[in-house]
């Protein structure tokens, strides 16, 4: 019962920092064309698995509407956010999941 109310205000806080950056992206300018692309990319993110030895390791599974492959900017700033209210979390990613169903890398 103690996992499952951490996984909640784990991915609680997940979704509350994406829906943040999301909202700030719309202000970024020319000069921040990839972080926007990153998380324009991103459909949602999901916890996948959390571990407590050394810290709070958890790993997470990004569903995306492209085929970009790195999501490290926005990994690094939601565990960035996260760990001022968690210290100690880190955040991995587990898999990328591409949720397109047609698209280059797709049907051609």
């Amino acid at each position: 019962m103690k996992t499952k109310k951490i996984y909640n205000v784990i991915q609680n806080l997940i979704d509350t920092e994406l829906d943040k950056i999301r909202e700030e992206s719309e202000e970024w300018g020319l000069g921040q064309m990839d972080e926007y692309d990153e998380v324009g990319s991103v459909n949602r993110i999901e916890i996948d698995n959390i571990f407590t030895m050394d810290g709070l390791n958890v790993y997470i599974n990004i569903h995306t509407n492209s085929n970009r492959t790195d999501f490290q900017m926005l990994r690094s700033e939601i565990q960035y956010s996260i760990s001022s209210i968690i210290p100690n979390i880190k955040l991995f990613i587990s898999d990328i999941i591409d949720e397109r169903t047609f698209g280059p890398g797709i049907d051609w």
